[in-house]
């Protein structure tokens, strides 16, 4: 992964997801309301033992990839609060930012902070000059942190899982 990790802010510090992550990022993807704007809203189905293996597959792998989930810690007490990442969507089919705190960590402005920081890097040491994002239409709350991060509207794309049309949003790197 080419983040410079650990990346830190006032409040958080992001680092490559460690197995010791797994109960919180577990608990946090069968939580209802965590999931319910994500895809078609409905939590993981996968027997914990099932997802503690996929996850530990999915960590494995990280050192191959370019970009990236990165864990999202608080620095006043190391509890892992959720997850930023920077990636290919399969969905858009470009680069876009994606986060998912637990939601105890919610209102309290750390994925704006987070993603902040992610975008960050990103555009200093990648030649991306372009970073997509896309929320359910009725996640007020995404929709306010990928604004107050500077991205504006860039078109609808229909999505199958809740069959309608998503907003997607578009930050230009500046020169």
């Amino acid at each position: 992964m080419i983040f410079r990790t650990p990346l830190k802010t006032s409040r958080l510090i992001l680092q490559p997801e460690s197995i010791s992550d797994f109960s919180r990022f577990y608990s946090m993807t069968i939580d209802p309301e965590v999931m319910k704007y994500i895809g078609d809203g409905s939590v993981f189905h996968w027997t914990e033992s099932v997802a503690r293996e996929k996850y530990q597959a999915r960590i494995a792998g990280l050192h191959e990839q370019e970009t990236g989930n990165l864990a999202v810690y608080r620095r006043d007490n190391n509890q892992y609060i959720g997850w930023c990442g920077i990636d290919e969507s399969r969905f858009l089919r470009k680069i876009e930012l994606s986060y998912r705190f637990c939601r105890d960590s919610w209102s309290c402005g750390y994925a704006t902070e987070a993603a902040r920081a992610m975008l960050a890097e990103c555009f200093c040491i990648t030649d991306i000059r372009e970073i997509y994002a896309c929320t359910h239409p009725e996640n007020a709350a995404s929709m306010a942190v990928l604004k107050k991060l500077g991205f504006v509207f860039s078109d609808p794309v229909f999505s199958k899982a809740i069959n309608r049309e998503m907003p997607v949003f578009v930050l230009h790197k500046d020169i």
